[in-house]
């Protein structure tokens, strides 16, 4: 059977993981300039030892972010790749696992996750696999919904498709705006690619 996984709303799969792919370089780009111009300088003066200290520590800073980001493309890379093993797993205990792991992130901000389990739902899946990419996609939709929401996770078998139907939908409404930076914005698309990818290498979709 295969896995159908959906986060309304979403972007079409292929044009969101070529922009994030696009995005994730750009990000890269930008710590590299700076580290680049940043040595050139003190190469083209003699720094003090204090400037040479704020030089070292701001260079160090851009390299641990280059470093981050090499790590993200490599997990989203490897997220593609088809598993090497794979066990009947019951899809209901996996999700439940998932949900228990992130409903401490979701009451933190105040949100409200209502998870239907359903039946059993037995798939062919990687164990390890299978936990990372349920934690990826449901904690996508519940870290888009901003503080104050209230979310619905459904699971359901489809027997005419032979899919099994998994479904999170944002059910409430935020009590004011939430606050989300460019780097919150780019770890949860991130988030979501890699979900889609491992799903996607499976057969699902």
């Amino acid at each position: 059977m295969k896995l159908l996984a959906t986060a309304s709303p979403a972007a079409p799969a292929e044009c969101e993981s070529r922009q994030l792919v696009s995005d994730l370089f750009h990000e890269l780009s930008q710590p590299l300039t700076t580290l680049c111009c940043s040595l050139e300088l003190a190469l083209l003066q003699t720094p003090t030892a204090e400037q040479y200290g704020e030089i070292v520590s701001q260079a160090l800073c851009q390299a641990e972010k280059v470093s981050s980001l090499a790590r993200a493309i490599r997990e989203l890379f490897d997220a593609g790749q088809v598993g090497d093993s794979g066990e009947v797993l019951e899809l209901r205990t996996a999700v439940a696992d998932v949900v228990g792991d992130l409903l401490p992130i979701a009451e933190s901000a105040g949100d409200q996750v209502c998870y239907l389990p359903g039946p059993a739902c037995p798939v062919w899946f990687d164990a390890p696999r299978l936990c990372h990419g349920l934690f990826h996609l449901i904690g996508f939709v519940i870290g888009s919904g901003g503080s104050n929401a209230a979310f619905r996770i459904e699971l359901a078998e489809r027997g005419a498709d032979a899919a099994l139907a998994l479904t999170v939908r944002r059910e409430g409404f935020n009590a004011g705006p939430s606050t989300i930076n460019s780097d919150q914005d780019l770890s949860r698309r991130l988030g979501l690619g890699i979900a889609r990818a491992i799903f996607g290498a499976a057969g699902g979709v």
